[in-house]
């Protein structure tokens, strides 16, 4: 077949005949296809990138959410662990996928914007396409309970008088928990010295093994562990107390102004199709509002916010112009 393109208009010639189309009506053809094939989507099985390690946080959420959401896209949904520098590897992978609809991925915020800014990475904020948040996770201080510190007030006053003994664990540089810590040291006036982990798991077992004195974790990580009196929990950075803790203050209440958590939104490779992205938004705002849902997310601790694709790219956009200004101030 021979093609030639003049002033928008394609001439080809197939099996002695010449056809002459515009160029306009291919694209507006491509276009149709596109639609029809985003209306048919999913027609094989999804992978859900977990970009830290199996047991966590953001794990839990996934695996309990989309056990619900594969019913109602006909297809499964393939959770995959990717742990590594902190979620980059993990990133990375999701970053460089085919924009087809069929690879997904937690991008916790503020974690993406943190590597983003300390890192020379493959991707940046634009190489995602924000589909919907899921839960909001509030940071928090904890200690295994034999421990010395018996309240925040005991952690802050030694940490002043003995700067930088006290080991904190967290899930890597630039992670949620690493910019907590950050802004707890900034608003006590406090020195600690930061241990990273690949993920919330391997954390709570090296707090929980007397390997670092204390954990920046999740409220939802923490709960089933303080319940169980294997850990005390010392202060909640929000804006007030969790009804999950109910008798833990926050870093508020004790005068200091540090509030952190983790947002946990789903997205996808920049250039998936617009009409996949709110598909998908829809059936996890369906799963979110299907009461058997809530009544399991409330038994596993997760506390849900659900953000659709506008509101989590604003919600994100905000989140890394506060941490730019806190990176330019204290680089991490």
């Amino acid at each position: 077949m021979q093609k030639f393109v003049i002033r928008g208009i394609v001439i080809m010639r197939k099996r002695g005949f010449w056809t002459v189309v515009s160029a306009v009506a291919i694209l507006a053809m491509a276009g149709v296809c596109g639609v029809a094939s985003a209306a048919e989507w999913p027609t094989k099985p999804i992978t859900l990138i977990v970009p830290w390690s199996a047991g966590g946080g953001t794990d839990l959420t996934a695996r309990l959410v989309f056990s619900y959401a594969e019913k109602i896209l006909g297809q499964k949904v393939i959770i995959v662990n990717k742990p590594g520098a902190g979620s980059e590897i993990g990133l990375t992978e999701l970053a460089l996928a085919k924009p087809d609809g069929y690879t997904w991925g937690f991008t916790n915020s503020p974690i993406v914007e943190g590597i983003i800014l300390s890192r020379d990475t493959k991707f940046t904020m634009e190489s995602f396409e924000p589909c919907c948040n899921i839960v909001y996770d509030p940071g928090i201080i904890v200690v295994r309970t034999d421990s010395q510190f018996k309240s925040m007030e005991e952690f802050i006053e030694y940490a002043k008088e003995n700067p930088g003994v006290i080991t904190v664990g967290n899930t890597g540089s630039g992670s949620d928990d690493d910019i907590a810590v950050r802004i707890m040291e900034r608003e006590t006036g406090i020195k600690v010295t930061q241990v990273p982990f690949e993920g919330a798991a391997p954390q709570t077992t090296a707090l929980l093994g007397g390997h670092i004195a204390a954990g920046a974790i999740n409220v939802t990580e923490a709960v089933p562990y303080v319940n169980a009196q294997k850990m005390r929990a010392l202060a909640v950075m929000d804006e007030e107390r969790s009804h999950l803790l109910p008798d833990v203050p926050t870093f508020k209440d004790l005068g200091y102004n540090v509030v952190s958590g983790s947002a946990r939104g789903v997205s996808a490779p920049a250039g998936t199709p617009k009409e996949i992205i709110e598909k998908m938004a829809a059936v996890v705002k369906q799963v979110l509002d299907d009461p058997d849902f809530q009544k399991k997310a409330e038994e596993a601790y997760q506390l849900i916010k659900y953000m659709n694709p506008e509101e989590l790219k604003e919600y994100t956009t905000k989140n890394y112009k506060r941490l730019q200004e806190m990176y330019e101030q204290n680089p991490w």
